[in-house]
């Protein structure tokens, strides 16, 4: 259906965008062009350097924000019951833009630049949900809601830790946003202590660098026990087992992109594969509580009491 694919389609989006994101902190560019709409005093400036990847990003963000407006449209008019949900994304992506303002109008103040990360991310989220919510269903429509009681039931206590896995990576995302914003990227360069100042140094810097890494590898932990316990309890769950399987992998990959991140002193490549890890990482575990939630898809307006069936 037309929704379905445009909630798709924005949600791969805001993904690149995220990771486009990545890509102008990593290369220095955060203010590259003023904090209005133009770089330079031109809507479209000669893009290179800087300029390339800070008003790059802001181009994208236009097309995300058309067509975040057709998905908002289309919702409203084709399914009432998802009428919140249209509205809710539409708004989120006039926060996220505003907020992307204030932090160069501000000059990056730390607590504006984290929020817009993490806003970025809970907006992902959102547009995952839709995605799963306006769907195609394929059988009756009671069966499909008797399977997917018996697959939560099966689940027992794996949604918990599906919850503490999404909960943990918050966190560490959060640190990561620190740690990017205080460029203490490079703070600490020998493994598997911060140079001469052992696990604890004295700087702040080296502090907040030594506790992204510490809780990464915590995060790397509580990923693998908890896709384990998925994993078991998810037998009749193809895609379901296909995200537990598919989270400690990208952990893996995380772990060992971090270690590389310091080892190449932040090379631009790695440093954005680590940032696109993470996103990937987020989004596995976000699809996981989304398929084991309460969610109901959202028929067009036509059926149904509101368009909303179990």
């Amino acid at each position: 259906m037309l929704e379905h694919r445009l909630s798709k389609l924005v949600a791969l989006m805001t993904f690149l965008m995220l990771i486009i994101g990545g890509t102008v902190n990593a290369t220095g560019s955060s203010l590259a062009c003023e904090w209005s709409v133009r770089c330079h005093e031109q809507l479209f400036p000669t893009m290179k350097g800087g300029v390339l990847f800070e008003h790059g990003h802001r181009q994208f963000g236009w097309i995300l924000g058309l067509l975040q407006i057709a998905l908002t449209v289309s919702l409203w008019r084709r399914r009432p019951a998802a009428r919140r949900l249209a509205v809710l994304s539409l708004v989120m992506v006039c926060v996220q833009g505003v907020l992307g303002m204030v932090t160069v109008a501000f000059l990056l103040p730390w607590y504006v630049s984290t929020a817009h990360l993490l806003h970025g991310m809970a907006y992902f989220g959102v547009l995952l949900y839709i995605a799963y919510l306006t769907r195609a269903t394929v059988g009756p429509l009671p069966e499909e809601a008797n399977q997917h009681a018996a697959r939560v039931a099966a689940l027992a206590d794996g949604r918990r830790w599906i919850l503490i896995a999404l909960g943990v990576l918050f966190v560490q995302l959060t640190l990561g946003a620190l740690v990017r914003h205080f460029e203490a990227t490079l703070a600490c360069l020998d493994m598997p202590a911060c140079n001469l100042g052992g696990y604890w140094p004295a700087a702040f810097v080296q502090r907040i660098h030594m506790i992204h890494r510490g809780f990464g590898c915590l995060t790397a932990i509580v990923t693998v026990i908890a896709a384990v316990k998925v994993y078991r309890r998810a037998a009749a769950w193809p895609a379901l087992r296909g995200l537990a399987v598919l989270a400690p992998v990208i952990a893996a990959a995380q772990v060992t992109l971090g270690v590389y991140t310091v080892l190449t002193l932040r090379a631009v490549p790695v440093a954005v594969a680590h940032f696109a890890g993470a996103t990937a990482l987020w989004g596995a575990w976000l699809g996981m509580a989304i398929l084991t939630g309460r969610g109901r898809r959202l028929m067009p307006g036509s059926t149904g009491a509101g368009g909303m069936v179990p």
